[in-house]
């Protein structure tokens, strides 16, 4: 709008009435009669045929002399303005800037009755208050109509309700038959919502400008009408090279051959989202995610983009695969890869030899020299390792002094290979300033002779490895046994383990699981202990394998399932806070086609409610038939049952198995659970895992914390619950007992608000 008032020349009068005249139809009002003067009478006649007389003689609302019908003049002019509509202000003025008429819309916008407002000069009616400036350029624009010129600005008019409205202004003059200005006729329109959708829009365009995310707009023939800061930056261009590009220039996956069928495909859905790869202007690409909405305005459509940059988010998913897959210290792959690969090598049928290669007496560098040596030893072995087998041979830390190296279609035989492994790990090392001398022992076993299976064959290779070490160390075993005689002392186990389930040498002790938002112990986890009469306290981890070989696993595992069902419904009966009993379950029970029916069977029996009891799975247990094992855990989430996937960030493919499991809890596998030590990177990937299992609506509970510092943390990245010493080690059931009757839990001071 031009501000500056407009002066009118004498003889442009006609064209100043016409503007009058069309000003009021810009608001939206028809004339139908105008009013002129003939033979000295005034007569009635057409709008069109009044414009289209003599300048001295067409009125369109230019006055007649006021002794012929001064009062019909004003009085029709008052009813046009009051036609104006209620967002319309509209009055008369004399001469001299006098109120001399305002409109019903003026008047409801300040409360006043005609009489409070009339025969005040203008620029001091109540209109006129809430804005100084609007009121300087009022008393300017009435100077400048007195001497023909028109007015048009923006202004800020004061209503009853205290609110300033903003309204576009205009004073008009009006002539009289001489062309003399008789009258003035201010009116204003309420632009406020025309104002405030111009704010928005700056504000929008603003929050779009300033987007994190790359925002564009794309016509239907591709071609780009818009694009924000953040697209610029991500593509390397400015905003005029890229709104001359189409999306085939920067999308890799879409040329313009192409291009058609996706927009329909985009006009038939409505929206889009998929992953793509984007050119940069050096050349290289850039994986993004991109959200495209179809937008159709006035009969216009184009296409709202969103594109997020991935290569943050690609970088950290590589680094957790890292830390879940490789050994951060020397980075081969970790037992977890090992057994991936060596199944999946085993399973093409290929002839396969399996080294088991282990330190001698490695402890005595370690408490020697210090960690830090060996550490570095630890890594000079693997690097004399992978250099010494071929490139298509697997090499892994299964862990502190323990390498494995897979060999399918060995080209030597195995025990050459041993040799020269034996050979050159046995070359002095120089480590900062020490000289230091190491040898190995290596046990050897070959698929399918010794077995097709990962564990067995691993089994047996470390039976050889035992046969190697028998012999003085520094030597290769292969193994040459039955599965009944490679290891000494796996007999009399299996001999004493039959002798324990007999004769109920097993018991169950029960670790505390924490919720980490309330402090107070929501579950147990039940975890078998074996009291040998002669040999005392047996580890799990030394019988456990000789019984899931010998399938004493089955037995053993329904006896955990009964004792552990028994032992919460007694908790239940007590009217002890309800918790939740954990059991892990064996692959081979996993693998039982009645197992939802047993845990039912048993539930029922002892009378404790499904939801009060969960059972924890691995993901090697799911791998060798991921669909059946996935048909029993729905079985059992359909009884009510809590399934956990335990050890997580230890299994095969973590990221890419979680999304088709049926879980309710992911826990965290103690290496992963950071303390107030840990490097910053370390928690970051505990978080990442925390909010990826929170997005698959799964709860996160952390194993092994031991440390208020640990816990602290965990509590800060929202992980659900944890269980570990800190809190409680594993305790008989009366340790239990006592617990959740005197209410124990966390320090509320060391909980995060959730």
């Amino acid at each position: 709008m031009d501000n500056a008032p407009e002066k009118v020349a004498p003889g442009a009068q006609g064209d100043c009435r016409a503007a009058t005249i069309d000003l009021i139809r810009s608001f939206g009002v028809q004339l139908r009669m105008s009013w002129v003067q003939a033979a000295g009478q005034t007569v009635e006649m057409p709008e069109e045929r009044a414009l289209q007389s003599a300048p001295h003689h067409d009125a369109g609302l230019t006055s007649v002399p006021a002794r012929l019908v001064p009062t019909d003049l004003q009085t029709t002019v008052q009813e046009v303005l009051d036609r104006l509509g209620p967002s319309i202000f509209a009055g008369l003025l004399d001469t001299d800037g006098v109120l001399r008429y305002a409109n019903q819309a003026a008047l409801r916008a300040i409360g006043s009755a005609p009489e409070q407002v009339l025969g005040q000069r203008f620029d001091t009616t109540p209109w006129w208050q809430a804005c100084e400036i609007s009121r300087r350029r009022l008393q300017q624009a009435l100077a400048a109509a007195l001497r023909g010129e028109v007015s048009r600005f923006d202004v800020r008019v004061a209503t009853s309700g205290g609110v300033a409205l903003s309204m576009d202004f205009s004073l008009l003059p009006l002539y009289d038959l001489e062309g003399r200005v008789v009258w003035l006729i201010p009116s204003a329109r309420d632009v406020s919502e025309r104002e405030q959708a111009q704010h928005q829009l700056q504000l929008t365009r603003h929050a779009v400008e300033q987007a994190h995310d790359a925002l564009l707009q794309v016509g239907p023939d591709g071609a780009y009408r818009d694009a924000n800061a953040a697209a610029c930056r991500l593509l390397g261009l400015d905003r005029e090279q890229l709104l001359r590009l189409r999306v085939p220039d920067i999308d890799t996956q879409v040329d313009a051959v192409q291009w058609p069928r996706h927009w329909r495909e985009l006009c038939d859905r409505g929206s889009l989202r998929f992953e793509t790869n984007v050119r940069h202007l050096a050349g290289h690409e850039i994986p993004v995610s991109v959200s495209v909405s179809l937008v159709t305005s006035d009969g216009v459509s184009f296409a709202h983009v969103c594109i997020t940059d991935l290569r943050e988010r690609r970088a950290a998913e590589r680094r957790i695969l890292q830390l879940l897959q490789f050994d951060e210290l020397t980075g081969l792959p970790n037992r977890q890869l090992l057994l991936e690969r060596l199944s999946a090598t085993l399973q093409g049928g290929t002839q396969t030899a399996v080294l088991v290669l282990v330190l001698d007496r490695f402890k005595r560098i370690n408490d020697g020299l210090g960690p830090h040596i060996g550490d570095a030893v630890l890594r000079e072995v693997a690097q004399r390792i992978v250099a010494t087998v071929r490139s298509v041979d697997l090499v892994a830390r299964r862990s502190e002094d323990e390498f494995v190296i897979v060999m399918p279609a060995p080209s030597v035989p195995s025990l050459q290979t041993a040799q020269a492994l034996l050979d050159g790990i046995a070359q002095t090392m120089r480590i900062e300033e020490h000289e230091v001398y190491v040898t190995c022992s290596i046990g050897i076993a070959s698929a399918p002779a010794d077995g097709d299976q990962a564990d067995t064959l691993l089994r047996r290779a470390n039976a050889a490895l035992h046969q190697a070490k028998h012999l003085g160390r520094n030597q290769a075993s292969v193994y040459a046994g039955t599965p009944h005689d490679d290891d000494p002392e796996r007999l009399a186990l299996e001999t004493a383990l039959r002798k324990a389930l007999r004769d109920e040498q097993f018991d169950l002790h029960y670790q505390p699981q924490v919720d980490l938002a309330h402090g107070g112990i929501v579950g147990v986890e039940a975890l078998l202990r074996w009291q040998h009469p002669t040999m005392g306290r047996m580890a799990p981890d030394r019988f456990v394998p000789v019984a899931e070989e010998s399938g004493l696993i089955v037995a053993i595992g329904d006896w955990v399932l009964r004792r552990a069902i028994e032992q919460a419904a007694a908790w239940q009966d007590a009217g002890l806070p309800p918790v939740r009993m954990s059991v892990n379950l064996s692959a081979r029970q996993l693998m039982q086609p009645d197992l939802a029916q047993r845990i039912e069977l048993l539930l029922a029996s002892a009378g404790l409610d499904a939801r009060l009891f969960g059972v924890e799975v691995t993901e090697s247990m799911l791998i060798g038939n991921l669909e059946q094992a996935v048909e029993h855990l729905r079985a059992l989430r359909a009884l009510g049952v809590e399934v956990s996937l335990d050890d997580f960030g230890t299994g095969y493919s973590s990221l890419s198995y979680l999304r088709r499991l049926p879980v309710d809890v992911v826990k965290i596998d103690r290496s992963l659970v950071p303390d107030v030590t840990a490097p910053a990177e370390d928690v970051s990937i505990t978080r990442a895992i925390i909010t990826m299992a929170h997005q698959l609506k799964a709860k996160v509970l952390a194993e092994g914390v031991e440390s208020e510092g640990q816990a602290a943390l965990l509590a800060a990245s929202h992980c659900d619950q944890m269980q570990g010493y800190w809190f409680s080690a594993a305790l008989p059931a009366a340790g239990v007992e006592t617990m959740l009757r005197d209410g124990r839990q966390i320090d509320p001071a060391l909980l995060y608000p959730r």
